[in-house]
């Protein structure tokens, strides 16, 4: 009866293993069978995502004609030295009062007389013009005291009026005069801001200018190539850097003379020249 259990025994052991290594194999071959189409997916991704790329790199021709400059870029100033005929100042006639009203009426007073002043030395209405009006309080910090002890606070002692002018003078032997007559006129009550020279027809120049920083930038480029053994193409392009401006050659002066009588000493000025100038850059073509 035992050896009859034991031969059964024996015998479901090798069916166990026999459904075992069915399986095993049925599952290997389902996975071989799977993974050869996703490798197959995969190479097609990979061959899609390779085309949809060639798609937007340009080529390398493009790209190093796009980042190679052609031909020479100089660039060329040109300038002129030409006296001065104009000047321009500020003058900010201003009163500080206890109340607003005594402020702005002192101040109007004194720029009806600078003006007035001004207008005795043939200056036109068109070249005085008012740039700024300001009125605010002067405030000081002043100590009190009450029940809770000593503190301080911020008090209005008084009231500010500006009024600022700026004055244009086109005739450079009436600049002494007017500045005489503003002082006198306007007494303590007026401040005098930097006195400008310049150039009143600057367009008069413009075309000179032009003209000689052309020249400039081709002889320039024409240098360059000659020392190289090339020769210079025709002109691509030209831009102006920057338009013909002012500039002072060196700081105007201000002299004071005795006057025969001795009772006065009228103001002098020595604008000095004026310099103006302009920028270009131009591109040419380069040949062998």
């Amino acid at each position: 009866m035992r050896l009859k259990i034991f031969k059964y025994k024996h015998i479901l052991v090798y069916i166990f293993i026999l459904l075992l290594t069915s399986c095993s194999n049925g599952l290997i071959g389902s996975t071989n069978a799977t993974e050869q189409p996703i490798e197959s997916n995969f190479s097609e991704v990979i061959i899609s995502e390779q085309a949809s790329e060639s798609r937007y790199i340009p080529t390398q021709s493009s790209q190093s004609n796009s980042l190679v400059q052609t031909g020479i870029n100089v660039q060329a100033n040109s300038s002129i030295s030409v006296p001065a005929d104009l000047a321009s100042f500020n003058i900010k006639v201003k009163s500080r009062k206890k109340t607003v009203t005594e402020a702005r009426e002192n101040t109007a007073i004194y720029v009806k007389k600078v003006v007035a002043a001004i207008k005795k030395i043939n200056i036109s209405e068109d070249d005085i013009q008012t740039t700024s009006f300001n009125i605010y309080p002067e405030t000081r910090w002043i100590e009190k005291k009450d029940d809770f002890g000593v503190y301080s606070e911020s008090t209005t002692i008084a009231y500010s009026v500006e009024n600022s002018i700026n004055v244009i003078v086109r005739n450079l032997d009436d600049l002494g005069k007017v500045i005489d007559e503003v002082t006198i006129a306007g007494e303590d009550q007026i401040q005098i801001n930097s006195i400008n020279f310049s150039v009143s027809n600057i367009n008069s120049y413009e075309k000179k200018l032009r003209e000689t920083a052309a020249i400039t930038a081709k002889n320039k480029a024409q240098t360059y190539v000659e020392s190289l053994g090339l020769k210079l193409g025709n002109l691509s392009y030209i831009s102006e850097i920057s338009s013909p401006v002012t500039t002072p050659n060196y700081a105007p002066r201000m002299e004071m003379a005795m006057s025969a009588d001795a009772q006065y000493t009228p103001s002098t000025f020595i604008p000095g020249n004026i310099e103006i100038s302009i920028s270009i850059q131009a591109n040419f073509e380069i040949s062998r």
